[in-house]
């Protein structure tokens, strides 16, 4: 599928569908059964982690990186260092998409093509279903510091929060999103949300107040979200095919420095400010150094990886 969001798209669930939009730009289509929904960089991305020397992250960075595999039906494990790629003991999986990790090491995927998120123990115990009601294509998936876990019901058009305390789903108190897409939490709580055919990210106070849309400029639809050591937040804005900065003091939009990106999906930092990419629309997920330079994760067999995540307090955020 291309990038732009058509009746075909959403029957066939991948991570970005939605209601259809204006045509914006040139199409390109991929088959069906995948959907739709970087060269030497010259500035930083984010500051170094205290012990780290700039620029010189370890070899694919200083935790696990996870790889939800939306084509293969599987979720990879990257170990620290580098090494060979493991597939994560997760059973029934259908077009898997965003994913959190919680304190303990469970991993949280959004099995979106089953409507329903999964939780793999670390400990190796068996998975089990979240329990959630009525949920139809949740992608994005962040997990807060009480352990309450937050979802992008993409096609009822709503963020639902799961409280760590079991006392049962609500839902998000949002205004006018459609299909929303990534999630993520500042220091303060704040939920910031993705909204796909929206073009825009909005903030949801931690607070209870109003929500407001974040300044941004020329978004088309954004999808994964992340914010760095410093608090500034990454965007993933597929329908340019690129990634954009937002500082956290309010500073203009920046474009990262990255090359040949196909419509960018998930976004994670690692402990040392490496930010990694998953290229959807090119299989595979791209690394660009605190200090500059980017390559190519050497994981092979990827057909458009959608959701990233490391351990929480590995990333550099």
């Amino acid at each position: 599928m291309s990038h732009l969001v058509t009746a075909a798209s959403r029957a066939s669930g991948g991570p970005g569908a939605g209601a259809p939009k204006p045509v914006r730009g040139r199409p390109r289509w991929r088959p069906a059964v995948l959907a739709a929904a970087l060269l030497l960089c010259a500035a930083p991305i984010a500051s170094a982690a205290p012990g780290t020397p700039e620029g010189h992250p370890p070899a694919h960075g200083s935790a696990p990186l996870y790889i939800s595999d939306y084509a293969d039906n599987t979720v990879l494990r990257l170990p620290p260092g580098g090494g060979e790629p493991v597939t994560v003991a997760a059973s029934g999986l259908t077009r898997p998409t965003g994913m959190a990790l919680d304190a303990s090491g469970d991993l949280y995927i959004a099995d979106t093509g089953n409507n329903r998120v999964v939780r793999v123990p670390a400990d190796g115990g068996p998975q089990t279903t979240v329990d959630t009601t009525d949920l139809s294509r949740p992608i994005g998936l962040a997990l807060n510091a009480n352990g309450d876990l937050y979802i992008a019901d993409s096609f009822n058009d709503r963020v639902v929060k799961v409280p760590a305390d079991g006392s049962g789903q609500v839902t998000v108190p949002t205004s006018g999103l459609l299909h929303p897409n990534g999630l993520a939490l500042d220091r303060a709580g704040n939920l910031f949300v993705a909204d796909f055919v929206n073009d825009r990210v909005v903030k949801v106070p931690a607070d209870g107040g109003p929500q407001t849309t974040v300044p941004t400029t020329g978004l088309s639809q954004p999808t994964g979200l992340a914010f760095d050591g410093r608090g500034d937040l990454f965007v993933s804005d597929s329908g340019n095919d690129r990634v954009v900065k937002l500082p956290a003091g309010g500073g203009p939009q920046q474009t990262v420095p990255a090359t040949g990106l196909n419509s960018p999906y998930g976004l994670a930092f690692d402990l040392a400010g490496a930010l990694y990419v998953a290229d959807f629309n090119n299989d595979r997920v791209v690394e660009l150094a605190v200090r500059g330079g980017q390559r190519t994760l050497p994981v092979a067999g990827l057909r458009t990886p959608a959701g990233l995540a490391v351990p929480p307090g590995r990333a550099a955020y």
